[in-house]
This record gives structure tokens, C-alpha cells and sequence, in this order.
């Protein structure tokens, strides 16, 4: 028999403005960052999505909004906050880890 949970996942921000939900059940911490679910919601299958040789990746704005011109690359400065990225279904993919983190991140992890 299951238990059931009495509280809501805590939504938090990493340091560097990654959105995730996190849970605490029976000693355990299982963590979820939004633009994995954005790629699920997108289409993405899951297991490729959580597999250990795969990234979830955010486009560029100008990629994922059909721009001809060039946005400024993120962080977003929006008021007093900066948004590394943006999470919606269209802006983000999945890609093999070591493309994603070669290309975009000089080779080390994002999150």
C-alpha cells in the first residue's frame, strides 16, 4: 500500500536559474528541473530525456522563434532577475551530452 503525500515538491532555483522541483519521501530526494519536462511535454521520449549519455538543450532564442535577426545570448535580463533560459516545449531538445557540452558549455555540466 502506498502512502499517500501530505505536502507539495519545493520548487527551487540553482544558482544558475535552473527551475527544478525537488521531494523528500522515505529519506530519499528525487530532483526534476523544468526543461526536462518541457522536453517530455514537447514530445521527447523520457528515456532519452533522463539517460546518462543525453542533455536536455536550450535553443537560442532566435533559433526556437524563427528570428532573422540575433538576440542577445542569455542570461535574459529581466528586471532585477537574470533568466539563463527560457522553458517551454519549443525551446529546448535533446541532445547526445558530449555534442550539448563540447558546443555550449566548454565541456563541463550546466546544472
Amino acid at each position: 500500500m502506498s502512502k499517500s503525500r501530505s505536502r507539495v515538491p519545493a520548487v527551487s532555483t540553482t544558482g544558475l536559474g535552473y527551475h527544478f522541483a525537488r521531494d523528500e519521501a522515505g529519506g530519499r530526494y528525487d530532483t526534476i528541473y523544468v526543461h526536462h519536462l518541457c522536453a517530455i511535454v514537447g514530445g521527447a521520449d523520457p528515456h532519452e530525456v533522463f539517460a546518462d549519455y543525453t542533455d536536455v538543450h536550450h535553443l537560442a532564442l532566435s533559433e526556437w522563434l524563427g528570428l532573422d535577426v540575433d538576440v542577445p545570448a542569455a542570461p535574459l535580463e529581466v528586471g532585477d532577475e537574470l533568466i539563463p533560459a527560457i522553458d517551454t516545449p519549443e525551446s529546448v531538445e535533446v541532445q547526445p551530452r558530449w555534442e550539448h557540452r563540447e558546443r555550449n558549455l566548454g565541456g563541463v555540466a550546466d546544472d
